[in-house]
């Protein structure tokens, strides 16, 4: 398996990071973007604002979760073991990065099903 992951198999190694970092920012863009928008969608009552934030943040999350399984993929599609050295961290970073890119697009749907049934102006 090293010499798979020393001929490139793994891409490069920040797209490690991008299950890590991708879905939590996209679910801090939804949180504060929906924030910044509520006023507005209470003003005009147009709504599609709110659910366009969320629309395009979960695709985000989703785009981190894709990377990373990709990644975790690449990398032999195992649970990381505690003696593997340089493919067991790869694997504990590919597989972490997309549970927590899911955790965030699971929070982005969570956030966004309540702009279905109450009103902004509350």
């Amino acid at each position: 398996m090293d010499n798979e992951l020393d001929k490139g198999v793994l891409r490069h190694p920040l797209l490690l990071w991008t299950g890590w970092l991708v879905g939590p920012a996209a679910w801090a863009l939804h949180l504060m973007g929906s924030y910044l928008l509520i006023s507005r969608a209470c003003e005009t009552g147009a709504m599609w604002t709110l659910h366009g934030m969320t629309l395009v943040t979960l695709l985000m999350a989703l785009v981190g979760v894709a990377v990373a399984w990709r990644q975790w993929d690449r990398a032999g599609r195992r649970w990381p073991g505690s003696g593997d050295g340089k493919v067991s961290r790869i694997r504990f970073m590919a597989v972490m990065g997309w549970l927590i890119s899911a955790l965030s697009a699971l929070l982005i749907v969570a956030e966004g099903v309540p702009n279905f049934f109450l009103s902004p102006c509350l």
